[in-house]
């Protein structure tokens, strides 16, 4: 009896998928896009860091408060009154008033939130409309890098910027011709903070183009 021959291996073929270049309208979309969506994204998100370092500090301040009324070895200027309250009797305000202050408060908190969702919308919407493949899954992986980086970015950059700015800023009303008013000096800190301002601007944009084209190109369709 002849022995039986084995089966030949199998093998897998070997494909590559092929994916075309990402189509000049899907480009120049995902660019716009971009630009728009992550701009629009971290002014939202200003909004909200605003609203919650005023929501922080007040928490911060009320429990140091707190531990000094119960510790007795000293007496508060602040009275039985919370720290908004004492802020607007400073400033010439009804204390009473100041539930006003935490409905701007939460107001604030709900536009930022609404900002943000915006601009992550926005981004998706331009995407999908130039036809690329997967605009959701585009706009959330361009939109968590972007965090990251902007994460990131304030982690290192912050600590060195505050006080070059500081400086700047200083030298800056140093600089100007003085004044009775001191306008000069006002007007020239005004002016760098608001070229300090487009700067940003530019910079979320360049970021946001390039992130959200790189990935608009890594899903893109293939072949």
């Amino acid at each position: 009896m002849s022995q039986l021959s084995q089966p030949p291996a199998f093998s897998y073929p070997n494909q590559r998928v092929i994916r075309p270049p990402l189509p000049k309208t899907q480009r120049n979309r995902a660019l716009f896009a971009g630009a728009v969506s992550n701009t629009v994204l971290s002014a939202g998100l200003g909004i909200l860091s605003a609203a919650g370092l005023v929501i922080a500090f007040g928490l911060i301040w009320e429990f140091v408060l707190l531990l000094i009324r119960a510790s007795g070895t000293s007496t508060s200027s602040f009275g039985d009154q919370r720290p908004v309250e004492w802020v607007l009797e400073r400033l010439g305000y009804d204390p009473s008033d100041a539930w006003i202050f935490w409905a701007v408060i939460v107001v604030l908190l709900i536009a930022g939130a609404f900002v943000s969702w915006a601009g992550i919308w926005i981004g998706k919407a331009i995407v999908a409309e130039s036809g690329a493949a997967r605009p959701w899954a585009v706009t959330w992986s361009a939109t968590g890098i972007l965090l990251g980086l902007g994460l990131i970015a304030s982690t290192v950059v912050s600590p060195l910027a505050g006080p070059a700015l500081s400086v700047v800023l200083g030298s800056a009303v140093a600089s100007g011709a003085p004044t009775e008013d001191g306008s000069a000096g006002i007007g020239v800190a005004l002016a760098a903070s608001i070229i300090g301002a487009i700067l940003s601007l530019a910079v979320y944009a360049i970021a946001g183009s390039l992130v959200w084209w790189w990935m608009a190109h890594a899903l893109r369709r293939a072949a």
